[in-house]
């Protein structure tokens, strides 16, 4: 059974020249095909693989539906009622109200899909800025997604504008959302405790082969180095994104300070400090000064 299913239950599909596809529920989904970046298409499902990335991430959207099953229990029905009407906005080119109901839906249950609907909402309003921070907030929760991938670089290609540069280690940390991280820790350690179990179980069924306990003790240590790592760097993202259609950069952290360039709207930045209303930011090729921090939105708020 595919579990991809629109709110309204019905294809949408985006105008020719722009890059946004179909309207996502809730909950994890398969992806769908398309062409170039406007990625337009029937649904389609992925054949099953066996390999690692697949059965990772398998297991954290299990921990992912299990938490999501105890914020359940304090959610209202309102949320779902929200988000059939932000689908029904969207559909009628009332895309400010749509993303106000995505953005009031996702207090409670927030997930890469609803973030996904989301940015659609805000580019087509015209709110370029704000679209980047959710596509990548959506990501942030599913990492490989390829619509919202494309719809991203559709994004960066309209505000022209380059992501600051990534580390070799951020690269490869980023493949995994901080979810899936975390279940690769936790089957690396419950695997390892499994093995210690059953050694007081049956004390003697290990003896003469010390790398029963060995492999799976470094398996788990490696497992947990890399979960500090990925959440150090999931945390310490301090990418910030104009929302403001020209935003002033001035050369220090006051109103009177002298302008020294402007930022458009969807100018991915670099957050380096902060000081009161001002942030001091970096672009991607190297310019810094500070801009107020109501014209930008950052990625972990």
């Amino acid at each position: 059974m595919n579990p991809r299913r629109t709110l309204l239950n019905r294809q949408f599909k985006s105008l020719p020249h722009a890059p946004l596809v179909v309207l996502r529920s809730p909950s994890p989904q398969p992806y769908s095909t398309g062409r170039g970046s406007i990625l337009e298409g029937a649904v389609k499902q992925r054949p099953p693989t066996l390999s690692l990335g697949s059965s990772i991430t398998r297991l954290g959207h299990a921990i992912g539906l299990l938490a999501g099953a105890l914020l359940l229990a304090g959610s209202s029905p309102a949320s779902e009622a929200q988000f059939e009407e932000a689908n029904r906005l969207y559909e009628t080119g009332q895309f400010t109200e749509a993303a106000s109901l995505y953005q009031a839906a996702g207090i409670k249950r927030v997930s890469a899909n609803l973030l996904f609907n989301l940015g659609n909402a805000h580019y087509k309003a015209g709110e370029v800025g704000r679209a980047m921070v959710a596509y990548n907030r959506s990501l942030r929760l599913d990492p490989r997604n390829a619509e919202t991938q494309a719809n991203l670089r559709f994004a960066r290609e309209q505000a022209n504008t380059q992501p600051p540069a990534l580390t070799l280690r951020q690269r490869w940390l980023r493949n995994l959302s901080l979810g899936e991280w975390t279940a690769f820790a936790s089957a690396a350690i419950t695997l390892l405790l499994l093995i210690l179990a059953a050694r007081q179980l049956k004390p003697g069924a290990f003896e003469g082969n010390p790398s029963w306990i060995r492999l799976p003790a470094l398996g788990a240590l490696a497992a947990a180095l890399l979960l500090a790592l990925a959440a150090s760097d999931h945390f310490s993202d301090s990418r910030a994104f104009v929302i403001e259609a020209k935003a002033v950069v001035r050369n220090g952290p006051l109103e009177e300070s002298p302008e020294l360039f402007k930022a458009t709207d969807g100018t991915e930045l670099l957050v380096l400090d902060r000081k009161g209303d001002f942030l001091e930011v970096e672009t991607s090729l190297g310019e810094k000064g500070w801009i107020h921090s109501g014209d930008v939105e950052l990625l972990t708020p």
